[in-house]
C-alpha cells in the first residue's frame, strides 16, 4: 500500500509542475515573469478591484515582488495606482488604455481556455477536486 501511494503522489506532483509550466509558457509567449502573469490576471480575471495587498494574499506573493511588477508596469505605462477614498494609504491598481490593450491580449485567451477546460469537468467533479486540494494544503501546511 506504501508503495502505491508513493507512485499517486509522484503522479499528483508531476501534473502540479505540468500545471504550473502552462501557465509559464503562457507568459513567457508574451515576455513578462510568471509574477507579472499573476498580477495581470488578478487584474483581468478576477472580480472587483485590486489592491497591491489583495494580490499579495490571493496569490501568496512577497508584498515585494508585487511593488516590484507593479512598479515596473507603472513605468511602461500600463497602469497607476489610485488612493481609495476614506482610506490613509490604500490603492487600487488602474489600468491605461495601453494596459487595457495588453492586460486583454496576455491574459483573455489564458482565462477563455480555462473556462472551457473547466466547462468539460461536472460540478460534482470539481467540487470534490477543490475540496481535495484544500484538504491536502491544509495538511501538509500542518506537517511543515
Amino acid at each position: 500500500m506504501q508503495q502505491e501511494n508513493k507512485k499517486l503522489f509522484e503522479i499528483f506532483n508531476q501534473q502540479f509542475k505540468e500545471l504550473t509550466a502552462i501557465y509559464h509558457r503562457a507568459a513567457s509567449q508574451h515576455d513578462i515573469s510568471d509574477n507579472e502573469f499573476w498580477v495581470w490576471y488578478a487584474l483581468f480575471a478576477l472580480d472587483g478591484e485590486q489592491s497591491q495587498q489583495s494580490i499579495c494574499e490571493m496569490w501568496s506573493l512577497p508584498k515585494q515582488t508585487v511593488n516590484s511588477v507593479v512598479s515596473g508596469m507603472i513605468k511602461k505605462g500600463l497602469v497607476y495606482l489610485e488612493t481609495i477614498p476614506g482610506t490613509r494609504n490604500k490603492k487600487v491598481i488602474r489600468l491605461t488604455e495601453a494596459g487595457q490593450k495588453f492586460g486583454e491580449k496576455v491574459i483573455l485567451n489564458v482565462y477563455e481556455a480555462e473556462q472551457r477546460a473547466i466547462g468539460q469537468i461536472s460540478p460534482q467533479q470539481l467540487q470534490l477536486c477543490t475540496e481535495l486540494l484544500a484538504k491536502y494544503i491544509s495538511l501538509l501546511d500542518e506537517e511543515i
